[in-house]
């Protein structure tokens, strides 16, 4: 039996935050989504997440300096950016800031 994870994702498209939550559920996860960095910075600050997936570009608070203050705060949280909006520059300082991973959306 799979271990349940609890995901936060931080997604300010509404169509993009419901496709993945449908799917990370159907897997059996639990899925908090909230549509503003500073927002889910609060909430991963205040709860215990397995992992937390952001976009990069996000009202109040950009996908990197979530990535920056998450990592700063839990170094050991594993954050996972999606953009559609990438670059090497950005997918070089996402992970020196302490992203897990960087995904290119379709």
């Amino acid at each position: 039996m799979k271990e349940k994870s609890k995901v936060l994702l931080v997604e300010d498209d509404l169509n993009i935050a419901t496709g993945l939550r449908k799917v990370m559920q159907r897997d059996g996860h639990e899925v908090i989504v909230l549509g503003r960095g500073d927002e889910g910075l609060s909430t991963a600050l205040k709860e215990a997440f397995d992992v937390v997936i952001t976009d990069l570009k996000l009202p109040g608070l950009d996908g990197l300096q979530l990535v920056r203050e998450l990592h700063r705060a839990q170094p050991k949280l594993p954050i996972v950016l999606i953009t559609a909006h990438g670059t090497t520059e950005t997918a070089i300082e996402a992970t020196k800031w302490g992203a897990f991973d960087y995904i290119l959306k379709p």
